[in-house]
């Protein structure tokens, strides 16, 4: 099995913090969004992971290194495939197009998710969904009466359905989606200027592809800075935060995530609070909150923030999204 992650995105919508850190490596309870992806795909799938496909733009150093250690600790390897504009979806998907072959999974690596990854015995692929009560920021799925994927579409003005897909796909055949992003290219098929995946996936159908909608347990969308807090606070309540040591003059409001290698002092945290390791906290009162690896925190009152690496807050502020290196306050 081979997994495809496209992950040549800008991450606009999580800026400042892609500035310095590409979106799928942003981390929650001090573990990149990407792995958690990557465990639970490794845990619910029948078969192991060969093959991790990055389709990258510019990588650096440390990002890739990370990467080829994480596909080693699941037993694959790690292969680079570079997407040098930003030309959509299916264009990703398609650098990646000497290893579309047999079965793989594709993933888009902004989201986490849980559910079962076997799929029916005949679709001859499958994509996740979740009812949402908007889908039009999504791309959506209509069936046929069979219960097959009959349409796919790209964030609709007008929704089919309200089944959203949750950018992980499975093909028995990854090799005929080629052809299928081939015709988008030489038709100049595109939606909002870029080629979707979900377009060619509509190519398949029509030539009678069949594709299965199979329903998520958990999606947690992590494209921006209210996504990853919701997230954050979704992964608490499950309980897989790392509950805190007890830390003197400091008053802990549950559910944490609390790096042992944090430094904290005469400051209430939580509820629904992540602390990397190294960052420093001092005479604040910290709520639904992310403060990342090295921050320096202190005399602040903080809810719904995220507070990038070695960024330096000091000051009253309520809401904040200060990123990497950032400075606010004296």
């Amino acid at each position: 099995m081979r997994l495809i992650i496209p992950m040549a995105g800008e991450g606009k919508r999580l800026r400042p913090h892609t500035f310095t850190v590409p979106k799928p490596l942003f981390p929650l309870l001090g573990k990149p969004v990407l792995q958690w992806l990557i465990e639970e795909v490794q845990a619910a799938m029948p078969e192991p992971i060969e093959e991790m496909v990055f389709v990258v733009r510019a990588l650096p150093e440390g990002a890739r290194r990370f990467l080829e250690l994480l596909a080693q600790r699941y037993g694959g390897r790690a292969v680079f495939c570079t997407q040098e504009e930003p030309l959509g979806t299916a264009h990703a998907v398609y650098q990646a197009k000497d290893h579309l072959e047999g079965p793989c999974i594709i993933l888009f690596a902004d989201t986490i998710f849980k559910a079962s990854i076997s799929i029916p015995a005949a679709a001859d692929g499958a994509l996740w969904v979740k009812v949402v009560e908007d889908p039009r920021q999504y791309g959506v799925v209509q069936l046929s009466p069979e219960g097959w994927i009959e349409k796919l579409i790209e964030k609709p003005e007008s929704p089919p359905s309200n089944l959203a897909i949750i950018g992980v796909y499975m093909l028995r055949e990854a090799e005929r989606l080629l052809p299928a992003i081939e015709y988008l290219f030489a038709q100049r098929i595109t939606s909002k200027g870029e080629y979707q995946l979900t377009d060619a996936l509509q190519v398949l159908c029509a030539q009678g592809t069949k594709l299965a909608a199979l329903p998520v347990e958990e999606w947690l969308d992590c494209g921006s800075k209210a996504l990853v807090l919701q997230a954050q606070v979704r992964l608490l309540e499950l309980g897989l935060g790392t509950p805190p040591t007890q830390l003197s003059s400091v008053q802990v409001v549950p559910p944490v995530y609390i790096s042992p290698e944090a430094h904290i002092t005469e400051s209430v945290i939580g509820p629904y609070v992540g602390v990397e390791a190294g960052a420093r906290i001092h005479r604040s009162i910290i709520s639904q909150a992310l403060c990342r690896k090295d921050a320096y925190i202190e005399n602040v009152i903080l809810h719904e923030a995220i507070v990038g690496e070695a960024a330096i807050c000091k000051g009253q502020p309520l809401r904040l999204d200060l990123g990497d290196y950032s400075k606010y306050g004296a």
